[in-house]
């Protein structure tokens, strides 16, 4: 198989590290248990959703299709090039009639982070729809995966919602530091390095948006390998 999924640990802390404060730790020290942190997040109805997942048979035996999982996997380089230019691009496009606004500036911020999750949401779906017709350990996976998005959807976008919060602090910050010289010069210095801020937040979110496409397709690219 030509392709393969090139799977990342540490993206989670990698974006926790640029939200916290200077000086303070992105992670604390001691942390409950993996499986305590997420039965949290699974009611009745949710367990019983994921027992039925975890029971799930494929109508169609279907067989891994190393030519189909190429193809997701092209299409995920794919749309991580093209977000990734695009938000290497925030903020050459602002135009401001005196200094920079943040309203401005976080609307068009919040644009792209929109792109970003529909595109992961996007393709994510993709993945586990093709999945279904590649056999029944791989169609059990898309059941399982489906559950995990819904159940936790509305508690990974408030984690996500968090970061246009910390973007907003860091640009009032930056813009009413004492030691600056209100001129355009230092006004261009600041709002470049708030860009550069705001983009390697976004860029930190992208990998970590597209952390479970790509454990799936990994899982994907396994099968393929394992069938004879």
């Amino acid at each position: 198989m030509p392709n393969q999924p090139q799977a990342h640990t540490g993206l989670s802390s990698k974006l926790l590290v640029q939200l916290a404060p200077p000086g303070a730790p992105a992670i604390p020290d001691a942390l409950p248990c993996f499986a305590e942190r997420l039965s949290r997040l699974f009611g009745l109805g949710d367990t019983m959703t994921l027992d039925a997942a975890i029971g799930y048979r494929a109508k169609q035996p279907g067989t891994p299709q190393g030519a189909v999982v190429d193809r997701l996997i092209d299409e995920l380089a794919t749309i991580r090039r093209a977000l990734v230019q695009r938000i290497r691009g925030f903020g050459s496009d602002l135009e401001f009639d005196g200094d920079p606004e943040p309203e401005a500036a976080l609307n068009a911020w919040l644009t792209l982070q929109r792109k970003v999750a529909a595109n992961s949401r996007q393709l994510r779906d993709k993945v586990r729809k093709s999945m279904k017709d590649q056999g029944p350990k791989l169609a059990r996976l898309a059941e399982l995966d489906a559950v995990f998005d819904q159940t936790m959807s509305g508690y990974t976008a408030q984690c996500f919602s968090h970061i246009p919060k910390v973007l907003e602090q860091r640009f009032e910050h930056r813009s009413t530091t004492p030691e600056q010289s209100p001129t355009p010069a230092t006004t261009a210095d600041w709002f470049h390095r708030y860009c550069e801020e705001a983009q390697s937040l976004l860029l930190a979110e992208l990998d970590v948006r597209l952390e479970p496409v790509l454990g799936l397709l990994e899982a994907c690219h396994k099968e393929v390998n394992n069938t004879p």
